[in-house]
């Protein structure tokens, strides 16, 4: 049971970190853009530092678990746990976040402003923190665009795990940083299907036209990469033999 408990207290964690940084960029305007990608990767890091030897290295990301599950790192039962976990803390790190943040925002604007200013309502808030298409694209152009960096991110996060195990969450926490800075102004940038679902249960699975397509994306993103890291990692180990031979 502690590696799902170390799941869910990663993922929560990380969904109250990334989710306070946004909304401080945004609302309080408090720093640029890249400081809360910045804190994106500085806590992704920091958690798997902490609880990634109670949880395989610590994934806090279902499309991360999907790759390790196909390349046999975990076992589908324990994927299934994981998925749960991770759902319910990144459920559990939305909430907190969004809800203590509105007093603190409405409080800071009425004193700010002397006209009547209409409060923050959590659904805006959710708003923010849902995958969309910036205007300057189209939507399939996001999702392929967040289909592809989700890809990057866990075919990353696998190898390092399985090759630079001692500096895998620097390597990944890293690798997220970047990935957020460049996605981010295009597509929300997620590349956590936890952190879709998340907001989505407050607003209606169906209250966002393009959520399924986000969210289909990020699962393919995962698949492809548990297939490119096993088949290359196969490819890696038969060369090592092959030489040894």
């Amino acid at each position: 049971m502690r590696k799902y408990f170390a799941e869910f207290f990663g993922t929560m964690l990380l969904v109250i970190f990334a989710t306070t940084a946004l909304i401080y960029v945004t609302t309080f305007q408090t720093g640029q853009l890249f400081d809360a990608m910045a804190i994106f990767g500085l806590a992704l890091a920091a958690l798997m530092f902490i609880f990634g030897p109670m949880a395989n290295g610590g994934h806090f990301n279902p499309a991360v678990s999907l790759g390790a599950a196909i390349n046999k790192d975990i076992s589908w039962k324990t994927f299934g746990g994981y998925f749960l976990a991770q759902f319910l803390g990144a459920f559990a790190g939305l909430t907190l976040s969004v809800y203590t943040l509105i007093p603190i925002i409405n409080a800071q604007q009425s004193s700010s402003s002397s006209s009547s200013t209409s409060s923050v309502k959590a659904s805006q808030l959710f708003s923010l923190l849902e995958p969309s298409a910036a205007s300057a694209i189209s939507v399939w152009l996001a999702v392929a665009i967040e289909l592809f960096f989700t890809f990057v991110l866990v075919f990353i996060t696998l190898v390092a795990l399985k090759k630079h195990i001692k500096q895998s969450a620097a390597i990944t926490g890293i690798s997220f940083t970047l990935i957020s800075f460049v996605t981010y102004p295009l597509t929300n940038g997620l590349v956590n299907p936890a952190r879709v679902l998340a907001p989505a249960l407050y607003k209606g699975l169906a209250s966002s036209a393009h959520l399924w397509y986000f969210l289909i994306a990020e699962i393919l993103g995962g698949l492809l990469a548990g297939l490119v890291v096993k088949y290359f990692m196969n490819e890696d180990d038969d060369t090592v033999k092959s030489v040894a031979e």
